[in-house]
C-alpha cells in the first residue's frame, strides 16, 4: 500500500506541476523560426574569402549532408535510443533521481538529458540556471519539440546549435577549426573526437586538452564498437590515430583587411549589430590578382625607402646568462622575452646570442639556433637622421650585439636577412575609371599594427600631383596645350595667404618661356602659379570641384596648384579617373552585392558608368554605342556648374536588376583627352618616365607629386582600364628626407602594381574624340607655324582653339591673328 500510496502521491504532483509550469513554456513551434548565429563572410569579386566577422562561427548544413559516421559517434556519445524515446529518457531520469535523494540535493547530478532536451537548452527556449523546476519544465518541452518536429529535423538542429569549443557552433565550423577539412572528409577518430567534445566544449576539445580529447575519443569508439556500428579493427585504428593539438580555423584567401575593415563599418551602419551574426555574404569590388599586386607594392616601397635610410637598431634587448655564447642556450627564458613580439608579415623575431666580424648566432623559436653572414646585414648602414646614414658595414657585430632581440626575413632561399618595420607609411587605390569600381585598396604597411586607413581617411597635401587638375581649368579659360608661361621666379602678396610666397621649383632651376605641356612635363612651380594666376583662380576652384574634390582640397588662393589642399588617396584617383573615362565623374565604391542566408540579394551596387559599352543593351536604349553622346562630342565648353549625381552605397531598396546609368560628364571629352595626352608625355620624358623605363607601354598617363617640404610623395597614373594612387609619408607628418620624391619614393609601387596589373592586356588608350586637330607650331612661339620655322612640331589643339599663325603665314586670316582663315586653310596648317 505504501509504495501505491507514493506512486499516486507522485502522479499527482508531476500532473500539478506540469499544470503549473505549462502556460509559461514557449511553444515548440518557435524552434522554427530559430535564428542561428552565422558570421558575416567578406569575399573578392572572384569568390576568394576575404575576412570573416562574428563571434560564433557557425555554417548550417542539411541533415542529408551530414554524415552518418559522424551521427552514429555523436548518438553513441550522447543519446544511444534518441530514435526510441520520446524525447525524455525515463531511465535516465529515475538514475538522476536516484543519484540526487542519495547526495540529498549537494550535488548537481546528470538526469539522462536526451538529445532533445538539449535542443531545448541550447536554443534559448529555457534558461540554464541549474533547480528542479527548470528541470522538469525541460522535459515537458522536449515532449512538445519532440510532437512539432521528425527526429531528423530535431538532430539537424542540435548538429546545427551545440558549441562546439574555440567559438565553433555546429558540426561544420567545429570540423573545420580543429581539422581544417569538411565534414565529408573526416576520419572515425576525427568524428569520434568531435562527438566528445559536448560534454565539455572548453576542455574536452582537442586544442585545449590533447589528453581531455584522447580519453573522451575512447569513450565514444568503445560506445560505437558496443553497438555495433563499428569493427574491432576499425576501433584499434581510430585509437592509434595521432590527435592534432593546432587550431586550423578558417583559411584567409586574400588578404585585404583594410577593405574588410571598410565593409563591416558599412554593414554595421546599414544593419546594426545584426549584421555580424545574420550569414550576410558580402561580395566586394575587389579582385584577389590585384589586391595581392598592391599588398606586394606597398610593402616592397616602403621597406626599400626603409632601407635607404639605414638601419634604427634592435627592438629590444635581454641579458644574457655566461656561457650563451658557447651553446649553454635557456630556450624557454628566451621563448618569455620574444613572447611580446608579435609575428608580423612573415618577419622573424629572434635573440642574438653571439656576434664577431664575419657571423652572428642567433635563437628564432621556429628554428632554434642559427649562424648568418655578414650578406644578412650588408644594407643595415646605421640610421643617423632622414638626410644621413652612417658608412656601410664591414663587420657583423658593428651591426649587432649578444642579447639584441631582432627581425628576420627569410629569403627565397631559405636564408635570414636582417629586417625592421619601416617607420614610415603609405597607402595604395586601385578604381576601375569606368564605374569607380575599388579594385585593390590598402591603407597602410600592417593593417595589425595600425588599422587607421590612409587611403580613405588620411588627407594629406597631393604636391604637384594637383596640377592636371587646375591645367585642366587653364584649357577652359583660354589656355592651349602650346600657351607660352613664364617659368621664372616670383613673390606673391596673396590675399589668400598670411605672407609673402615665394613659390620654387624642386630643384631651384628654371625654364624661362616654356609651353604649358612643358611646363606639366617637368612639373614647373613657378610657371603653374602664373597658369593659376592668369587662368583666374576663383574660376579654377570652381571648375576643380567638379572633380569632386571639397573645399579642403581646394583652398582658394594660388597654392591650390601646388596641392596645398588636403585628399585621400582615393578620392585623387577618383579625380584621376575623370580623365582616365574621357570625362566623366564616377563614385568609389567596394561593395558589389550582399546576400542573406539564402542566397537572396539584399542589396546590388548601382554605379554610374562612364561608357555605355558597359551599359546592358536592354538598359542603355537612351545612350549610343560610343562613350560620348552624340551631341557632347563636340561640346567644348564645360558643362553648367551644379551638383553631380550621387550614388548612395546602399540603396533603401535593393534592386537585383537595377537600371543601369551615365556618369555625368564634368569636362569634356576634348579636355579629357588633351589632359591625358600630356600626362602621357609626364611618363614618357619626364617626371614619371621610371614607368616607361619600367613597363614600356605608350598608353600610361600620370602625375608625381611632391610637396614643398617633402613630406608627401605621390604618383598617380592610368590608362583607360585601371587608375591607382600611390602615397607615402610619415602619420606624424616629417620630411621624408632630401631626395625623396614622387618620381623616387611612391612611384616604384605605381609600377610594380601597374606591372601585375597589365600583364598580357593590350594597349588601352583613351579614344581620341571629334574636335581634335594636330596642328605644327613653333614651339618657342606656340603659335602655328609659318614656312620658315626651321624647328617646328605637331601640337594637339581644339578645333576652335587653335592659336593665331606666326606673321608672313600664308594661309593666315586677312586683317586678324585668330588662325586659319577656312577649314581648307587648316587642314593644310595640319599637314604642313
Amino acid at each position: 500500500m505504501g509504495c501505491v500510496a507514493a506512486a499516486v502521491a507522485l502522479t499527482a504532483v508531476l500532473i500539478g506541476g506540469y499544470y503549473y509550469v505549462e502556460p509559461s513554456l514557449p511553444d515548440a513551434s518557435e524552434l522554427r523560426d530559430v535564428r542561428l548565429q552565422i558570421p558575416l563572410r567578406i569575399y573578392t569579386r572572384d569568390g576568394r574569402l576575404m575576412a570573416q566577422f562574428g563571434e560564433q562561427m557557425r555554417t548550417p548544413v542539411p541533415y542529408r549532408q551530414i554524415p552518418q559516421l559522424l551521427i552514429n559517434a555523436v548518438l553513441a556519445a550522447e543519446d544511444d535510443r534518441f530514435f526510441e524515446h520520446p524525447g525524455v529518457d525515463v531511465a535516465g531520469i529515475l538514475r538522476g533521481a536516484f543519484r540526487y535523494i542519495a547526495t540529498g540535493g549537494t550535488e548537481r547530478v546528470a538526469g539522462g538529458s536526451t538529445i532533445t532536451q538539449q535542443v531545448a537548452r541550447t536554443t534559448n527556449l529555457l534558461s540554464r540556471d541549474y533547480s528542479l523546476v527548470r528541470k522538469f519544465k525541460e522535459w515537458i518541452l522536449a515532449l512538445r519539440i519532440e510532437r512539432e518536429f521528425t527526429k531528423q529535423e530535431i538532430l539537424e538542429l542540435y548538429l546545427n546549435t551545440y558549441f562546439f569549443g574555440k567559438s565553433s557552433y555546429g558540426v561544420v565550423a567545429a570540423a573545420r577549426t580543429y581539422f581544417g577539412k569538411p565534414l565529408s572528409e573526416l576520419t572515425l577518430s576525427e568524428a569520434a573526437i568531435l562527438a566528445g567534445i559536448p560534454k565539455g566544449p572548453s576542455i574536452m576539445n582537442p586544442i585545449a586538452s590533447p589528453e581531455n580529447a584522447k580519453r573522451r575519443r575512447a569513450y565514444v569508439l568503445r560506445r560505437m564498437r558496443e553497438l555495433g556500428e563499428i569493427s574491432d579493427a576499425e576501433y584499434q585504428a581510430a585509437l592509434n590515430e595521432p590527435i592534432e593539438s593546432h587550431w586550423h580555423g578558417l583559411e584567409l584567401e586574400t588578404e585585404a583587411p583594410y577593405v574588410a575593415e571598410m565593409v563591416r563599418l558599412e554593414m554595421l551602419r546599414r544593419f546594426g549589430p545584426a549584421a555580424l551574426t545574420a550569414g550576410l555574404r558580402v561580395t566586394t569590388t575587389v579582385d584577389s590578382r590585384l589586391q595581392t599586386a598592391a599588398n606586394s607594392a606597398i610593402h616592397e616601397a616602403l621597406d626599400a625607402y626603409d632601407r635607404r635610410h639605414g638601419y634604427r637598431g634592435p627592438i629590444g634587448h635581454v641579458d644574457l646568462p655566461a656561457g650563451t655564447a658557447s651553446g649553454n642556450v635557456d630556450e624557454e627564458r628566451l621563448r618569455q622575452a620574444l613572447a611580446d613580439y608579435r609575428p608580423t608579415l612573415g618577419l622573424l623575431t629572434g635573440v642574438v646570442l653571439d656576434a664577431d666580424d664575419l657571423n652572428a648566432d642567433v635563437y628564432l623559436p621556429a628554428r632554434g639556433r642559427q649562424t648568418i653572414g655578414l650578406d644578412a646585414v650588408a644594407w643595415a648602414s646605421r640610421y643617423i637622421n632622414d638626410d644621413r646614414v652612417g658608412p656601410r658595414p664591414n663587420a657583423v657585430s658593428s651591426v649587432l650585439a649578444p642579447g639584441d632581440i631582432v627581425r628576420f626575413r627569410e629569403k627565397a632561399d631559405g636564408s635570414l636577412e636582417l629586417a625592421q618595420l619601416p617607420d614610415v607609411q603609405g597607402a595604395f587605390v586601385a578604381l576601375d575609371p569606368q564605374d569607380g569600381a575599388v579594385v585593390a585598396l590598402n591603407g597602410g604597411y600592417d593593417f595589425y599594427l595600425s588599422s587607421y586607413n590612409r587611403a580613405t581617411q588620411a588627407r594629406r597635401q597631393p604636391g604637384s600631383g594637383f596640377k592636371p587638375f587646375v591645367y585642366s581649368a587653364a584649357l577652359e579659360n583660354g589656355f592651349t596645350t602650346a600657351t607660352i608661361v613664364n617659368d621664372a621666379p616670383l613673390a606673391l602678396d596673396d590675399p589668400g595667404l598670411e605672407a609673402t610666397w615665394k613659390p620654387e621649383n624642386y630643384d631651384h632651376k628654371y625654364m624661362g618661356e616654356i609651353r604649358l605641356r612643358e611646363a606639366l612635363v617637368h612639373s614647373e612651380n613657378a610657371a603653374a602659379v602664373r597658369v593659376i594666376r592668369q587662368a583666374g583662380i576663383s574660376s579654377t576652384v570652381q571648375y576643380v570641384r567638379r572633380f569632386g574634390f571639397d573645399e579642403t582640397a581646394t583652398p582658394a588662393n594660388a597654392s591650390l596648384v601646388l596641392g596645398a589642399g588636403g585628399v585621400a588617396p582615393i578620392s585623387l584617383a577618383a579625380g584621376y579617373a575623370v580623365f582616365a573615362n574621357g570625362g566623366r565623374r564616377v563614385t568609389p565604391y567596394f561593395i558589389d552585392r550582399v546576400e542573406d542566408i539564402d542566397g537572396n540579394v539584399v542589396y546590388q551596387a548601382r554605379p554610374a558608368f562612364a561608357c555605355v559599352e558597359k551599359l546592358r543593351a536592354e538598359d542603355a536604349a537612351d545612350t549610343e554605342a560610343d562613350c560620348v553622346r552624340p551631341e557632347e562630342e563636340n561640346a567644348h565648353t564645360v558643362p553648367a556648374s551644379g551638383p553631380v549625381d550621387q550614388t548612395p552605397l546602399i540603396d533603401d531598396v535593393a534592386e537585383l536588376y537595377p537600371r543601369l546609368r551615365l556618369a555625368p560628364r564634368v569636362i569634356t571629352p576634348q579636355n579629357a583627352y588633351l589632359m591625358t595626352d600630356m600626362m602621357q608625355d609626364v611618363v614618357r620624358r619626364g617626371t614619371g618616365a621610371a614607368a616607361y623605363r619600367e613597363l614600356h607601354r605608350d598608353d600610361l598617363a600620370g602625375k608625381t607629386g611632391t610637396t614643398n617640404d617633402l613630406r608627401d610623395a605621390w604618383f598617380t597614373g592610368f590608362n583607360a582600364d585601371v587608375v591607382a594612387s600611390g602615397w607615402v609619408g610619415f602619420d606624424e607628418e616629417r620630411p621624408l628626407g632630401g631626395r625623396e620624391q614622387g618620381g623616387v619614393t611612391a612611384i616604384p609601387m605605381w609600377i610594380s602594381f601597374m606591372r601585375e596589373a597589365l600583364e598580357g592586356m593590350p594597349l588601352h588608350e583613351l579614344e581620341r574624340p571629334t574636335g581634335i586637330v594636330d596642328v605644327r607650331i613653333n614651339p618657342r612661339t606656340g603659335l602655328v607655324a609659318n614656312g620658315t620655322t626651321a624647328d617646328s612640331m605637331f601640337e594637339k589643339f581644339r578645333i576652335d582653339h587653335v592659336p593665331p599663325a606666326e606673321p608672313d603665314t600664308p594661309y593666315s586670316s586677312p586683317g586678324t591673328d585668330a588662325g586659319p582663315a577656312s577649314s581648307s586653310d587648316l587642314t593644310r596648317s595640319i599637314f604642313q
